[in-house]
């Protein structure tokens, strides 16, 4: 398991977490809406590190304290043909992936985040390369991607001038899932997805840092499953132990909703985009010495409390209808789309995290007028009438709740619950949800609209139902207005650290703007 998920995830927080959080501290830069691209990058103990792009080919990055004051800031020139793809810390340095799809040639930065000083390294390899995730080990590097509908999985070091394809022999529909390096064992998980339709199955491969291949693990549903692995996230356990957890369901098509309409109003119906992984629940396997010592398949169906985000009636229908199936020997299949977080390893249980997701379309009117010499866009000539054409273009990620679940050491299930999450739309998809633990208690939490939204749990029960906590501006009479691109992440001790764009409102305070963009960070203590 990744040691600060350890340190993280494994920590009994000294305080009441029924308590409400204090904002003690915050910081305001003034900004220009989406043009500036504020990253950052807790690092613990440490502070945190702010970097943006100041202008094309040079970035800026500044190290922040605990107390948030200004430890140390630089500027770097990177090759300006090329753009941040990926970024990742890592054993108390942040590396940044710079490249470009059509360019054979990489740079990687790595910033010591101690000291303020930054290596830069470029070298060539494949072009036309579709990046899916990057991560690092020391001073090597790992990048998995995509090109000729083939998986690619690059491995470099700072020493060497070009990168080298490592073997993976993989054919008939394979694709890279994701990477993952265990700083316990210094290893790196490279997880694919091989076959089509019931005969998917779950490839993970292991490298030493040096890209040295050390064991191959291979998952698939049993015969006469009806359901596929979709998914699969490993974490070392102990050095001839691992976990591996993910989703399970089937693959069917995406209907994106966009009714076709014609000047007399005639047209209806959904177009269809292509092909999607629809959860039907999760399934754990515990693997020694890299064979599969069992693996247990939980349905989301007999979970107590997945659909509890429905609420009211529409939740006692759905129950209603898996009781129905139920007696007939079969399962209610469902279609949600999962994002799993690592797994958690506390007090003899693994804990899973995972939160539903679904693509949003809006429609794109295209009217076609016919004309003299046929059928084209724009006004048509002699005054024809129109016809109209919607188009689904995706508008993003609607994100509608968490599941938290905890299995016990043989793999079944102990308790559930849920946390619903709100108006949460996104164009790239990625961990929302952050949890903290105090005894018995999980406290879950996410930022949106300016304030934190939380839950109290304990296994089955809710302890503290949902709340809103409003997160503190900078002035006595500030009002926000809108607020985008938000986040929070554990950062040490009792402390979180929340961040994203505000525009504020201050019509009383006559030493403050009345009006200003800012991106803000901020310490949050419970």
């Amino acid at each position: 398991m990744n040691r600060l998920a350890l340190l993280f995830f494994g920590l009994i927080v000294s305080y009441t977490i029924a308590a409400q959080p204090a904002s003690n501290q915050r910081v305001e830069i003034e900004a220009r809406g989406n043009a500036d691209k504020m990253n950052i990058v807790p690092v613990g103990a440490e502070g945190l590190i702010l970097f943006s792009e100041v202008e094309q080919g040079r970035y800026s990055f500044t190290r922040y304290n605990t107390d948030l004051k200004e430890d140390w800031a630089i500027d770097l020139a990177v090759n300006p043909a090329l753009d941040l793809t990926r970024y990742i810390y890592r054993d108390k340095a942040l590396y940044l992936l710079f490249s470009r799809y059509k360019s054979p040639m990489y740079q990687i930065v790595k910033l010591n985040v101690r000291a303020g000083f930054a290596a830069k390294y470029e070298w060539g390899s494949i072009d036309r390369l579709e990046i899916i995730d990057f991560d690092a080990i020391g001073n090597y590097m790992f990048i998995a991607g995509r090109t000729n509908n083939e998986p690619v999985l690059l491995h470099t070091s700072i020493y060497a001038k070009q990168a080298r394809v490592l073997p993976t022999a993989f054919r008939n529909r394979t694709e890279i899932q994701s990477l993952e390096v265990d700083t316990l064992t210094q290893t790196l998980h490279a997880t694919f997805v091989s076959g089509k339709n019931r005969d998917r199955s779950i490839i993970i491969r292991s490298f030493t840092p040096e890209g040295q291949s050390v064991q191959t693990v291979n998952l698939a549903t049993e015969e006469k499953n009806q359901y596929e692995l979709l998914s699969g996230k490993v974490s070392d356990l102990n050095d001839r132990e691992e976990l591996v957890i993910g989703t399970f369901g089937t693959q069917g098509p995406i209907y994106a909703r966009a009714s076709t309409y014609n000047y007399f109003g005639y047209g209806g119906g959904s177009v269809y985009q292509g092909t999607a992984d629809y959860s039907q629940g999760v399934y754990i396997s515990k693997l020694q010495n890299g064979q599969p010592a069992f693996t247990k398949y939980h349905s989301f169906t007999d979970f107590k409390n997945f659909f509890r985000f429905m609420g009211g009636k529409q939740q006692e229908r759905m129950e209603s209808k898996i009781r129905k199936r139920k007696k007939q020997g079969k399962d209610l299949r469902l279609q949600y789309r999962l994002l799993v977080h690592d797994i958690i390893q506390r007090n003899g249980q693994y804990i899973m995290v995972a939160e539903a997701y679904y693509p949003e379309y809006r429609s794109n009117n295209n009217y076609m007028y016919p004309g003299p010499w046929g059928y084209g866009y724009g006004y048509g000539y002699g005054g024809y009438s129109p016809y109209g054409r919607n188009t689904p273009i995706f508008d993003g990620w609607v994100y509608t709740h968490a599941v938290i679940a905890g299995f016990d050491e043989q793999g079944n299930l102990l308790w559930d619950n849920s946390f619903e999450i709100n108006d949460v739309k996104t164009f790239r998809l990625q961990e929302k949800i952050k949890v903290s633990f105090d005894n018995e208690n999980i406290l879950l939490a996410y930022n949106h609209n300016s304030e934190l939204k939380t839950k109290v749990i304990r296994g089955n029960e809710v302890v503290e139902a949902k709340g809103n906590v409003p997160i503190s501006t900078e002035y006595q009479g500030d009002k926000v207005r809108k607020s985008y691109t938000e986040e929070i992440e554990y950062w040490y001790g009792n402390h979180f650290l929340a961040w994203g764009y505000q525009k504020i409102r201050n019509g009383s305070d006559q030493q403050v703007k009345s009006r200003r963009n800012v991106f803000y960070f901020t310490k949050v203590s419970f």
